[in-house]
């Protein structure tokens, strides 16, 4: 099974810090990174790790984020698809506290100015997968990718909203869930969207609406698999926790890998739980090549145990 994903890809500072600064204070940071990254990236090198044909489609602009970028993710074997010369990449800080959230400040780029071009010369026919965040379905873009995306028939979408469901417009949101994609969300996510008090009533909800399964992540406790009226609790791994930016990307990520196995939901959700616990214990938010041995994840270990 062959994936698309749509999506971009900034540079990016990581910095790591005790305590967000208030008005007036400068603080010193404990450790900095810059990269680039963006889910759609993030979920892209998993795929790539556990060789998972796909292809990422992003827009790279002209000036220093779009250079960077453009030499990093040739380093990746990436192909870049779509040029426009009209304005640079974005950015985006990360301010990182330890064992805790994460804050960010981004300074917008090329990839708010999507155009409908750009999606002339996919041919869809290719792709059993189409992966899509809320992060691209902001504002006009949005509206773009909701409406190309409706026209296409027969896929099926992995669809991660993150933290910004809220702030995508409500028809673009509508026309999305009308495709009964598969939903990747945090608890966190899940409960403002459907402004329920639990996780399960929470699920019963976004499968009313998409028809389809939904992953709810819980953090350190696993994930909860919902479909057809039936959850199922997964438990995370134990694990020493050091960056948690990236997670819900790379257990997407794997959630499409196993998919594309063949796996049932339930050994999907183990599997990217193991994933999932490998990156929050770098301090990058890519599984990138240096940390990947592919017998960490034998999940054929996994299946034998369970019998």
């Amino acid at each position: 099974m062959k994936t698309l994903i749509i999506g971009n890809i900034y540079v990016g500072a990581i910095t790591n810090i005790d305590n967000l600064p208030r008005t007036g204070h400068d603080i010193v940071c404990k450790n900095h990174t810059v990269t680039i990254s963006e889910s759609a990236y993030n979920v892209a090198t998993i795929l790539k790790n556990f060789g998972i044909d796909h292809t990422i489609i992003f827009p790279e602009g002209s000036g220093i984020y779009g250079s960077i970028m453009e030499e990093e993710v040739k380093k990746g074997g990436y192909e870049i698809k779509i040029r426009d010369n009209s304005k640079d990449n974005g950015y985006r800080l990360c301010l990182a506290k330890s064992n805790e959230g994460r804050s960010f400040i981004t300074i917008k780029g090329i990839e708010q100015n999507y155009q409908n071009n750009w999606f002339e010369e996919i041919n869809i026919d290719e792709y059993d997968n189409i992966y899509i965040s809320g992060y691209e379905l902001e504002g006009k873009r949005g509206q773009m990718i909701s409406q190309w995306l409706s026209k296409v028939s027969d896929k099926n979408i992995f669809f991660r909203p993150g933290s910004r469901i809220l702030e995508i417009d409500k028809d673009t949101l509508e026309t999305v869930l009308r495709l009964r994609p598969i939903v990747h969300i945090n608890e966190d996510e899940a409960l403002k969207f459907t402004d329920k008090k639990s996780i399960v009533e929470a699920a019963r909800a976004i499968n009313k609406i998409t028809q389809n399964t939904v992953f709810i992540t819980l953090g350190k406790d696993g994930v909860m698999c919902a479909s057809n009226c039936e959850y199922r609790f997964i438990d995370g791994f134990e694990t020493q926790v050091v960056n948690t930016m990236g997670a819900g990307d790379s257990h997407i990520g794997a959630i499409i890998v196993a998919y594309s196995m063949g796996y049932s939901l339930g050994d999907c959700c183990y599997f990217a739980n193991n994933v999932a616990a490998k990156v929050v214990g770098i301090e990058e938010s890519r599984l990138e090549e240096k940390y990947f041995k592919i017998e960490d994840y034998n999940i054929y270990d996994y299946l034998e145990a369970k019998g």
